[in-house]
C-alpha cells in the first residue's frame, strides 16, 4: 500500500493535469474542484487496491475522470444547462492562444482529453487505461485531433 506521504506527493504532482482534464469535461472551476476533491478522497480510500506504484498516475486519472462524469450527471439532474453560470473566457496573452483554445473546442471531448494527456507526458498505454479504450483507439483519437487542429488553424 502506498503511504500517506507518498500519496499526497503523487497527488500534488498531478494537480495541474487533473484540473485541466476535469475542466475539459465540466467547463467550470467550481465543478472541477468538486470532482478533484471527490477523486482524491476515493483514491485515498482505495489506495490499498493500487498494485503498482508506477501506475499511480493512470489509476488516479481514471478515478478522476469517473468523478468528473459523476459531477456532470448530478449537475444535469439538478439544474438545466440553460441556467448554468458561464465562466468568463480565460484571458490569453496573445491572439494565437485564443485561436488554439477556440480550435480545441472544435474537437470532441474524447479527442481533447487524449491529446491533453499526451501533451502532459502520459504514454499511450496510460491514456488507454484512463479512458478505458485500447491503445489503437488512443492513437486514432490523437491523430484525428491533430488533423482537425491543423485544418482549423491553417484556415485562419
Amino acid at each position: 500500500m502506498i503511504s500517506k506521504d507518498a500519496f499526497a506527493q503523487e497527488v500534488r504532482t498531478l494537480t495541474d493535469t487533473a484540473f485541466a482534464v476535469t475542466y475539459l469535461i465540466l467547463g467550470n472551476s467550481a465543478d472541477c474542484e468538486d470532482a478533484m476533491s471527490e477523486a482524491v478522497l476515493r483514491a485515498y480510500e482505495s489506495r490499498g487496491k493500487l498494485k503498482k506504484r508506477d501506475s499511480f498516475r493512470a489509476w488516479f486519472m481514471q478515478i478522476l475522470r469517473h468523478e468528473a462524469y459523476n459531477v456532470l450527471r448530478c449537475r444535469k439532474r439538478v439544474q438545466p444547462v440553460e441556467q448554468l453560470p458561464e465562466d468568463p473566457a480565460p484571458e490569453a496573452d496573445h491572439a494565437g492562444e485564443l485561436d488554439l483554445r477556440a480550435a480545441l473546442q472544435e474537437l470532441n471531448e474524447d479527442q481533447r482529453t487524449a491529446l491533453l494527456l499526451q501533451q502532459e507526458g502520459y504514454d499511450l498505454a496510460e491514456i488507454g487505461l484512463i479512458l478505458d479504450v485500447p491503445v489503437g483507439t488512443v492513437k486514432s483519437r490523437i491523430s484525428r485531433a491533430k488533423q482537425i487542429l491543423r485544418a482549423i488553424l491553417e484556415e485562419d
